[in-house]
């Protein structure tokens, strides 16, 4: 079955605390969007932290940095985007923590133009890839990208890596039912679940969607 994740994009720490108790009942894990500073920083416990897992998607400008708030405020998973400086440090840091009783799971963010061999610099050091479906990152509502590259992407890390996950993340719900029959895993739904009256009911309606 396709996994659907609501992602939540804010840069202030009590709305993130809003935003979760929209969710509550929805998913059992929500991802978190991390764009211009780290708003984890300085906090102790995440919102809501009995009720929900957390995935921290960084896209900061020092990733590296904001790892170990990451994993204090009890991070299941954490990706990081290749193409940001010191991508590599970040991901290597993460190594220690992807065994053991509270293991952390480790992805790496593709853009939709990238090539796979992008993937060969961090060959070994993740656990699933993230494909993106929008050209600008750090920004919910985008349009998907017009030549649907994320598409061709997808097939190709299906063909070259048949066991791979692969999550997508970017205008998901548009076109959710293509991005589950090119190949993926697990889908990351932003604005259109977490800026619904009904988020319950979207959720279930996108879920449905993916696995027909």
């Amino acid at each position: 079955m396709i996994e659907l994740i609501p992602a939540i994009l804010t840069k202030d720490f009590v709305e993130l605390g809003r935003q979760l108790e929209h969710l509550r009942g929805v998913a059992p894990l929500v991802q978190i969007d991390l764009v211009g500073t780290n708003i984890l920083e300085g906090h102790t416990a995440m919102p809501l932290w009995e009720e929900f897992d957390f995935e921290f998607d960084s896209m900061l400008p020092d990733p590296r940095a904001a790892m170990q708030s990451c994993i204090d405020l009890g991070a299941s998973r954490i990706v990081v985007h290749t193409a940001a400086e010191g991508a590599r440090a970040a991901v290597e840091f993460l190594q220690p923590m992807r065994e053991g009783e509270f293991a952390v799971a480790v992805g790496v963010a593709l853009r939709a133009h990238s090539a796979p061999e992008e993937l060969e610099r961090f060959a070994g050091l993740y656990d699933y890839v993230q494909v993106m479906g929008i050209d600008h990152e750090g920004k919910q509502g985008q349009p998907p990208d017009p030549h649907h590259r994320e598409l061709q992407l997808i097939r190709q890390l299906r063909s070259q890596f048949p066991d791979l996950i692969i999550q997508v993340d970017g205008a998901v719900a548009p076109h959710i039912r293509e991005l589950a029959q090119a190949g993926a895993s697990r889908l990351v739904v932003g604005s259109a679940i977490v800026g619904a009256d009904n988020p319950a009911a979207v959720y279930k309606t996108l879920y449905t969607e993916a696995n027909t």
